[in-house]
């Protein structure tokens, strides 16, 4: 039985330290890697990065795609609109967010997270460029 192995992909200082925040907004997001999938069953985007917010007024978000969010620092409070239940999250605390789930995410300080989405890379991490590892070996 033969295999076609594929190589990993390593990104080398995918940290989520020096993530700026757009002017004049208090959240964003950094996607750092994307990939068109190969599973069989659904074919799709796998994109992965980091959410950052900080305190200031709270920010809608209805999804139209999959998205699970494991915070790192901080707290990021979550409002399920379909609920009306207010969620914190704080450190090691994870979220899925299904198609058609519709929240208000906000913070009394600030907060960050990693994520994985079933999308395309929509804001890239502007931190990232030429960081990706050579595919050769050691």
């Amino acid at each position: 039985m033969s295999e076609n192995l594929v190589p990993l992909t390593i990104i080398k200082g995918a940290g989520h330290e020096f993530i700026p925040l757009p002017k004049d907004e208090n959240a964003t997001v950094a996607d750092f890697h994307s990939i068109r999938t190969q599973t069989s069953d659904s074919p799709s985007y796998l994109t992965s990065g980091f959410y950052k917010i900080e305190a200031g007024p709270s920010r809608p978000a209805h999804y139209t795609f999959e998205e699970t969010k494991y915070v790192l620092s901080g707290q990021i409070d979550v409002l399920d609109v379909a609920t009306g239940i207010q969620h914190r999250l704080v450190p090691g605390d994870f979220a899925f967010f299904h198609v058609g789930s519709k929240v208000e995410f906000s913070t009394q300080s600030s907060g960050m997270a990693f994520y994985a989405v079933t999308r395309p890379v929509k804001t890239p991490h502007p931190n990232l460029k030429g960081r990706e590892e050579a595919k050769s070996k050691l």
